[in-house]
């Protein structure tokens, strides 16, 4: 991390060959479909395993809010505009990302990492170590592709606090020119600036996290029709579908497994039925520890 001494380089540096999502064998046998395309599940940020992680980035941006609130007190434009993000940091604060209060404030989320093979990767996103790494090249198309975007999660504390101060002073910058313009806060602005906010929130982890180098993929700005739901022991999940043409599926990596041999050809059975062959089923390196 320390080559790139800006968060914009970092943000835009060259993505890796592959990326890889962990996963469970049911989740596997529902993402790998007959139609010529893989089929991922991006969850709504509110509803992943741990929901708190929107609040850190959350902090970076109500820390960064509050100082240019402080710095621009005698500037009634500025003020204005700030003023018209408050209900952002009131509501969020609250109740984190919600889908209620407008048709498009929903931020959906999907984890890859640059590791292909790693014992912390195991244990936190597939059930008991037991799962699968679903390795894809990062350069797919997709239906989301004019509301999303692919990026590397950002673990160092300074570039945190440098995105969350560029958003605003971006949107600072633009409504001063608009009202400068039409003598009113455009809310256009606002709003986009809002949605900034909300995907921000998705790319900041604490720093002790940065084992996992985790890129993630991001759909915004979606409209309800377009999402889904699916059932969970205690609620529904909010999700939208990514589905990535089978050509960029390049390997499964079998976790750690008292019956790997079994599971390899169960596997590999599923490819066979969905026309993918070609996908190289591997095991892990990793030794099983019952």
């Amino acid at each position: 991390m320390n080559k790139f001494n800006y968060y914009l380089d970092y943000l835009n540096q060259k993505r890796p060959s592959e990326l890889c999502h962990y996963t469970s064998y049911e989740a596997l046998n529902n993402i790998v479909k007959q139609d010529g395309k893989l089929s991922f599940w991006v969850t709504e940020i509110s509803y992943l395993n741990d929901h708190q992680e929107f609040f850190h980035g959350f902090d970076f941006l109500k820390k960064a809010y509050e100082k240019l609130k402080k710095e621009n007190l005698e500037n009634a434009k500025v003020t204005r505009f700030l003023d018209s993000l408050s209900p952002f940091f009131v509501f969020s604060e609250g109740i984190g990302s919600s889908l209620t209060f407008s048709q498009n404030s929903g931020v959906f989320v999907l984890s890859f990492t640059n590791e292909k093979d790693l014992l912390s990767q195991w244990r936190a996103y597939t059930p008991n170590c037991h799962g699968v790494s679903i390795t894809v090249e990062p350069n797919f198309k997709s239906s989301h592709s004019s509301n999303s975007l692919l990026y590397p999660v950002i673990y160092n504390d300074k570039f945190k606090s440098e995105y969350a101060e560029h958003i605003l002073k971006l949107g600072i910058d633009k409504c001063v020119e608009f009202t400068e313009a039409n003598s009113f806060i455009n809310q256009n602005v606002s709003s986009d600036v809002i949605m900034q906010m909300k995907t921000a929130c998705t790319l900041m982890k604490d720093s002790s996290f940065s084992e996992e180098s985790e890129w993630r993929y991001v759909v915004y700005g979606e409209i309800h029709e377009n999402i889904c739901l699916r059932s969970s022991e205690y609620y529904l999940i909010p999700y939208v579908n990514l589905k990535i043409e089978n050509e960029c599926f390049k390997k499964i990596v079998i976790g750690p497994n008292p019956h790997s041999e079994l599971s390899k050809k169960s596997i590999e059975l599923l490819l066979s039925k969905s026309g993918l062959q070609k996908v190289n089923v591997v095991k892990s390196t990793i030794p099983y520890r019952g």
